[in-house]
């Protein structure tokens, strides 16, 4: 079967083996939590930014905690530590991505309808929102899997003899497609489907184990993390083109910025009123936070 694939995709995994073999040379898996947790929390800063921002310590913390050097002891507390704080990050960049597809694009006019509206009237919820948030094609499939392969042959560490059980097909490079807004709405659910295959291919802390660490193990699912974190990359590419596309064309620029304005003044109007309510009922108690913190999200939005 012939794989399509990108030449920023290429230049990604690419660039993750490399970082990886320099990386297991000079391993050190105790990462400065602080640094991370604080990025995790920041809140004078865009949403943009804050999710660059958090996209590149996942980058960091996954080519860190990955690069193992398997036949020497590993030190299990130091990669649960990490992994906690991987998927944390996750958890974040998701609700990110939550209120850029939920929020900012419909309140944009490139979606018409929440999906959890949609959700909701289609009488099955559940199943509504699991089918609608599979976007990645069968060739997105290869591609990912085509990255495997090449990871495993690549990345030093990796057991070699794992390479007989995945084919390589027939390439074809094709050029950088031509991006616009109305393609961010695929764009973002891509990335939330890889972020969440992501995550289920990084064990939680407490299941992290010594059996995972054998050669033959470890290499059959750290590959997969390392492609998944390319192809989740690859996504990003393409969005930070189109808000950089947004930004160039000033027309563009100021009609979005004078809808967010709009939204955040409304949000606030809002926030007003609930924080009012609050006050004048004695045993209704502190706002909820969520609104605090959905307001930040909108505020934030607007230096986009």
């Amino acid at each position: 079967m012939r794989v399509d694939i990108e030449k920023r995709h290429i230049a990604g995994y690419e660039k993750i083996a490399r970082e990886v073999n320099r990386a297991v040379k000079k391993t050190t898996l105790k990462a400065k939590k602080s640094k991370y947790a604080q990025a995790v929390v920041q809140k004078d800063i865009s949403v943009e930014n804050k999710k660059k921002k958090l996209a590149k310590n996942l980058h960091e913390l996954i080519i860190s905690t990955f690069s193992i050097n398997i036949n020497k002891k590993i030190a299990t507390d130091s990669l649960k530590a990490n992994i906690e704080m991987i998927r944390y990050i996750i958890h974040k960049i998701k609700s990110i991505n939550n209120y850029l597809e939920e929020d900012l694009l419909r309140e944009l006019g490139v979606i018409k309808k929440s999906l959890i509206v949609k959700a909701v009237k289609s009488g099955t919820p559940a199943r509504y929102l699991e089918q609608s948030a599979r976007v990645l094609t069968e060739n997105d499939i290869s591609r990912i899997e085509h990255t495997v392969y090449e990871m495993i042959h690549k990345i030093i560490f990796f057991d070699k003899k794992l390479l007989k059980d995945y084919k390589s097909g027939e390439i074809k490079v094709i050029k950088t497609e031509k991006l616009g807004i109305r393609n961010l709405e695929k764009i973002l659910r891509a990335e939330s489907e890889l972020l969440e295959i992501l995550e289920a291919k990084i064990p939680p802390p407490n299941k992290v184990k010594a059996k995972l660490f054998t050669k033959k193990i470890f290499s059959s699912w750290v590959p997969m993390v390392f492609a998944l974190l390319s192809a989740f990359e690859t996504e990003c590419n393409k969005e930070n083109s189109i808000f950089l596309n947004i930004k160039a064309n000033d027309k563009l620029r100021k009609k979005i910025e004078k809808k967010i304005k709009h939204v955040i003044k409304e949000k606030e109007k809002l926030l007003k009123i609930k924080e009012k309510r609050a006050l004048q009922m004695k045993t209704f108690g502190n706002i909820n936070d969520g609104y605090r913190q959905t307001f930040h999200e909108y505020v934030s939005a607007a230096s986009l």
